[in-house]
């Protein structure tokens, strides 16, 4: 499995690539061409073509969750590709916002996108392998502490504000032989519950790798707030007990969180910015 990161909120070396506070995912296996994410503008577009991966021949475009960080060039995408399905969970077109004491802010997607383009969404709601061996997973048990930084995440209840339960976000899974490889977007379900959901659907397969965000930066726009160390022990305990020995991470899960995931984890960690390829 080949995987390149066409946006996310930092960037190696490369000059001509453009980085933003978002996610976009680009992943080549069995055969197939697949787009998680599209981050917050059609910039992952331009990206692509400076890397020489041309988006007009994605099989599968994935939406993660209703946060316009993950979706907001899912618009750009289709005006340039007119095959590929979109898969998501229903409700992810509704109105999302961050918000606290002193502002708010308007976080979902742009809605002209799910009206024009209605004949090209696939709205998921149980578990399904929409192509072979590529599976959406869409209950997701809270079993263990969401993070703490959803406190500030809200959706539009009629004429009021109530805090995000996220049941529009959802997890990508591919099986390779018998190896998985789990994609999350920002892990809103948390982390731990997202990979207990993984083993609960396939009980005898390993989980090689898991690639995503793990929000565990407690204010979104915030990255120095780390999480508690409970939440990181908690995260690392799976891991270990999961045997996972591939760990790629990025965007929400914030820097300084990451150094505490790499002391534990040494070269099993690995922090994912734009322009990064590699295989699993």
């Amino acid at each position: 499995m080949k995987i390149s990161i066409l946006i996310e909120n930092t960037k190696n070396n490369t000059k001509d690539l453009i980085c933003e506070r978002g996610l976009s995912i680009y992943i080549e296996t069995n055969g197939k061409r697949i787009l998680f994410d599209t981050g917050k503008s059609g910039n992952f577009i331009s990206n692509a073509n400076n890397m020489g991966i041309d988006l007009k021949h994605i099989d599968a475009a994935i939406l993660s969750h209703g946060h316009h960080d993950h979706g907001g060039g899912l618009l750009s995408f289709l005006q340039i590709n007119n095959k590929s399905r979109v898969y998501a969970k229903r409700a992810v077109d509704r109105d999302f916002y961050f918000r606290t004491m002193l502002f708010s802010s308007s976080i979902g997607i742009n809605k002209k996108m799910f009206n024009e383009y209605l004949d090209r969404i696939n709205y998921i709601d149980e578990f399904t392998e929409i192509i072979d061996n590529v599976y959406i997973i869409t209950d997701i048990e809270k079993r263990h502490k969401i993070p703490k930084g959803n406190k500030y995440l809200f959706v539009k209840d009629g004429d009021r504000l109530i805090n995000d339960k996220f049941e529009h976000e959802l997890i990508m899974v591919i099986r390779e032989k018998d190896d998985l490889t789990i994609f999350t977007g920002c892990s809103h379900n948390g982390t731990v519950n997202m990979i207990d959901a993984v083993r609960n659907r396939f009980p005898d397969l390993k989980i090689k790798a898991i690639v995503g965000g793990f929000h565990l930066v407690r204010f979104p726009l915030v990255n120095s707030l780390t999480p508690s160390e409970e939440e990181i022990n908690l995260l690392l305990k799976k891991i270990q007990e999961e045997d996972i020995k591939e760990v790629y991470t990025g965007h929400c899960t914030g820097e300084k969180a990451f150094k505490k995931l790499e002391s534990a984890l040494c070269s099993n960690v690995t922090y994912i910015r734009t322009g990064m390829e590699f295989n699993i």
